[in-house]
């Protein structure tokens, strides 16, 4: 299957003649009063028969650039009629091009997929759809919004990850105080956009105590290279810092099975970080957009996700790999939008202050 990485102009210069040629074409809200009250035979066929008619679906994600293409292929293998075009970015990136497209008087993407301070983002700048996807009923507790605006996708335990070549087993930190201990100065590493764990950790010693707490911790000259775990985690590997505060630990996890000098710690609190799912509501495709969104979090879905790229599945009942197990010997809290005491604006803010990132407004 081809993936494209369109541009904005081409995405958009699309949805203008598919609008023009469909004239009175269905809207999100339109599609979803249609199909509420359907058997699901019907409902299923009714959605497949639009999608042909719409032909493609366009995904706006932060899903790592080695895992995403491996899920749109499964998706189109199922549903060969629907073309997924992909725009992959950080976070805030995939928030600020909707948001601008938006602003723009242009609807080009159909669905989001990325990390839950962003994704809440988008039900604040009113992008987001309210949609009670029929699959939610079998995924875990805490993996979709109460008010229908998100529904995970799948979740990444955080960590705390160690170069074992720089660190040795007893050496290793064991709790969040011992990261302020002297000998880790210079030595460690954080992402630039962990608002997630941030938000957990404060939650947990309480706003004060948990601010002040940061506030030593960055005294402890942090590399904060960017957003991405992935490139931590590598220069972690390369020596470049000893220790990554707040890995994802499915990656971690994948290179110690491969026999990389690395290995991870469980703190308590244990976080683990879903890529949550918004569908959007000008949607240029609503019937391919709400199969997509379905397909995504159903059995076949879920499975062949975790199959193909290692990440652990949202839904009950999907096994996963060997390696993954480690991780789910402890019992993690999701880290959502509905999870948090503080409020989003406010924690990005305080995290962005606290470690120097920029001024907070």
């Amino acid at each position: 299957m081809r993936f494209r990485l369109v541009s904005v102009v081409l995405l958009c210069g699309f949805s203008q003649i598919f609008a023009v040629v469909c004239g009175n074409a269905a809207t999100v809200g339109e599609v979803l009063k249609k199909i509420q009250n359907l058997p699901p035979s019907q409902r299923r066929s009714t959605l497949e028969e639009g999608a042909k008619s719409e032909g493609q679906v366009v995904f706006y994600t932060s899903v790592s650039l080695t895992d995403y293409p491996k899920i749109l292929s499964a998706f189109e293998q199922a549903y060969p009629y629907v073309k997924t075009n992909a725009f992959r970015s950080t976070p805030s990136g995939v928030v600020r091009r909707a948001d601008t497209e938006a602003k723009a008087g242009r609807h080009a993407v159909d669905v989001i997929g990325s990390a839950p301070v962003e994704t809440s983002q988008l039900r604040q700048l009113q992008l987001a759809a309210t949609y009670f996807s029929p699959e939610r009923n079998a995924l875990f507790k805490g993996a979709f919004d109460p008010d229908g605006y998100w529904t995970a996708l799948d979740v990444t335990p955080i960590v705390l990850a160690f170069n074992t070549k720089l660190v040795s087993q007893q050496d290793a930190p064991k709790t969040y105080q011992d990261l302020l201990q002297p000998k880790w100065k210079g030595k460690m590493s954080l992402g630039t956009e962990d608002y997630e764990w941030f938000g957990l950790v404060l939650d947990r010693m309480g706003k004060d105590k948990g601010l002040e707490y940061m506030k030593t911790l960055a005294k402890q000259d942090l590399h904060m290279p960017g957003s991405s775990s992935v490139m931590r985690v590598q220069l972690l590997l390369g020596g470049e810092s000893s220790i990554a505060i707040a890995a994802r630990g499915r990656r971690v996890a994948e290179f110690k099975s491969k026999g990389a000098p690395i290995d991870f710690r469980l703190f308590d609190p244990y976080g683990a970080e879903p890529d949550l799912l918004a569908l959007m509501q000008h949607s240029s495709h609503p019937h391919a957009a709400i199969l997509f969104y379905d397909w995504l979090l159903s059995q076949e879905g879920q499975s062949k996700m975790s199959d193909l790229t290692g990440r652990i599945a949202v839904r009950k009942g999907v096994k996963h790999l060997p390696w993954l197990q480690e991780l789910l010997q402890k019992e993690f809290v999701f880290l959502t939008p509905n999870a948090k005491t503080l409020k989003t604006q406010e924690l990005t803010d305080l995290y962005q202050q606290v470690f120097g990132l920029y001024r907070a407004k």
